[in-house]
């Protein structure tokens, strides 16, 4: 199939198993480009002196564009043996792609602007999910064009949409378990009834029926209005990179995936844009939560075959857990707590270990990574 796309080159780095080849070069060209933009962008953020601007402008963080934005510009110019390359991509998906590079361009300008004017936060913040929203619209005309065959040459597929339901349902449960646990533990408190839900002022009589419905539309409508930015990290690290580093088995790909994503979010950890504080125990809860979440996540990702299915995932455990510390349950230690604390790292990672009794992990190497994954790049 890669020979009708382009000439195949040479492969790169060493034979894992008898799997396909561990493509070095192809890895670090990525993680040279997602770190270097990211890396390089955090302090230019906090050289400016409005990083406290910016945040309460309450942008998509412009970070979570980049690992998807590095993996599709190398694919698209630079690995000629991919299916997303601009010479041999002439389907209507082509237009997702181009259409992403437009939203994280875009994403960047509104972000300049928050960091450089004294433009309202609500009018930056008003186009800023515009740009997300729009792309995640166009996906529908762009897929009844291609059609699921289209979208599966390219790695984009749906995959088994029922299972990920489940995952996602799993998630907001998790986060919802987690909550009950700190209520029952006195590790935190109801933080009282508010005015508003959501932003919209609510008579007292009406909060949990308001709340009933907020919580669904933080289940179903956060993650896929904020689509593109959740796409932006799940193509970069489940669909290129996973698909990628599996070829040195399951569980060792989809843990150096984990790794490799909590240590790119150092950075925001001391930035102050995070759950995690910059702190030597928040660094290390940090990196710890997004090893074991890798696990999860690289586990939907090769179970249902679809980076879609990730993304939404993504989107429900930051608005599911906004939602909990906001409405239900509000640690009083964040470290020291469920959810996202300590304890909840340890109820995660009993999450983790069942999951890896599964036998999908003692695949083999050539079929342990996502089906996600763009053919030429597994």
């Amino acid at each position: 199939m890669t020979g009708a796309l382009g000439r195949v080159p040479p492969p790169i780095g060493r034979r894992g198993g008898d799997g396909p080849r561990f493509r070095s070069g192809r890895v670090l060209a990525f993680l040279g480009l997602a770190f270097g933009l990211t890396w390089g962008l955090e302090p230019l953020i906090g050289a400016t002196g409005r990083r406290a601007a910016y945040l309460e402008a309450g942008l998509h963080p412009i970070g979570m564009f980049v690992p998807a934005f590095a993996a599709l510009v190398l694919q698209a110019f630079v690995f000629r043996d991919s299916p997303l390359h601009v010479r041999t991509h002439r389907a209507a998906t082509r237009w997702v792609v181009y259409g992403f590079f437009a939203v994280a361009i875009l994403n960047a300008v509104v972000t300049a602007l928050a960091l450089a004017t004294d433009l309202r936060g609500d009018v930056l913040r008003g186009v800023g999910g515009l740009i997300v929203t729009l792309w995640t619209l166009s996906l529908f005309p762009i897929y009844a064009r291609a059609g699921a065959d289209g979208f599966r040459r390219v790695g984009l597929q749906l995959g088994d949409t029922a299972l990920g339901v489940r995952f996602v349902a799993g998630v907001a449960l998790f986060l919802l378990a987690q909550a009950a646990l700190n209520a029952l533990f006195g590790l935190g408190a109801f933080p009282g009834v508010r005015s508003d839900v959501g932003g919209v002022p609510v008579p007292s009589g009406w909060y949990a029926p308001a709340l009933l419905v907020f919580f669904a539309i933080t289940v179903v409508g956060v993650p896929l209005s904020g689509l593109a930015a959740l796409f932006g990290e799940e193509y970069g690290w489940r669909g290129f990179l996973q698909g990628e580093l599996t070829k040195l088995g399951p569980r060792r790909g989809v843990f150096l995936v984990g790794l490799i994503w909590g240590v790119w979010h150092v950075p925001v950890f001391f930035g102050g844009a995070h759950t995690y504080p910059g702190t030597a125990a928040g660094v290390a809860s940090g990196v710890t939560f997004f090893v074991l979440a890798g696990f999860v996540f690289g586990y939907a990702a090769i179970k249902t075959g679809s980076v879609w299915v990730v993304a939404f995932m993504h989107g429900v455990l930051n608005a599911v857990h906004a939602f909990v510390v906001t409405y239900l349950v509000r640690p009083h230690d964040g470290l020291w707590s469920f959810g996202l604390g300590v304890y909840g790292l340890a109820s995660l990672a009993l999450v983790v270990l069942w999951i890896l009794r599964n036998p999908v992990w003692r695949g083999r190497r050539d079929r342990a990574g996502p089906s996600a994954m763009p053919p030429a790049a597994r």
